[in-house]
């Protein structure tokens, strides 16, 4: 929408963009449909996140024994970010991954 606010101001003819505007206009009621039908993530109680924990197993003495290089990579993967008070000596810690896509394209026929 904004780019087509941006043509306009630059002087584009306004009828050369109703199908760019329509199409604008339909992808984001498509977006906010699905949104819609989203439902809300379940949050963890304690005790789901100490199941957790103990399903790593032997993952924390893998990190304690990681290359510092290699955990600055992970960390920046998982989205960590670390707050410490120091008054109260309470750190808030928080992690959001960003999805990984995996896409793969298979050129030409199977011949056994």
């Amino acid at each position: 929408m904004t780019r087509l606010q941006r043509a306009l101001e630059a002087g584009w003819d306004p009828e050369a963009l109703t199908s760019q505007y329509n199409a604008a206009v339909a992808e984001k009621k498509a977006a906010s449909a699905g949104l819609e039908t989203l439902e809300p993530a379940e949050r963890l109680s304690c005790a789901d996140i100490l199941a957790m924990v103990k399903e790593l197993g032997a993952m924390r003495a893998v990190l304690d024994q990681a290359d510092r290089g290699d955990l600055a990579d992970l960390y920046g993967a998982l989205g960590l970010e670390v707050s410490y008070n120091h008054e109260t000596r309470v750190a808030d810690v928080s992690i959001s991954p960003t999805p990984r896509v995996v896409s793969m394209r298979v050129r030409g026929g199977y011949a056994p």
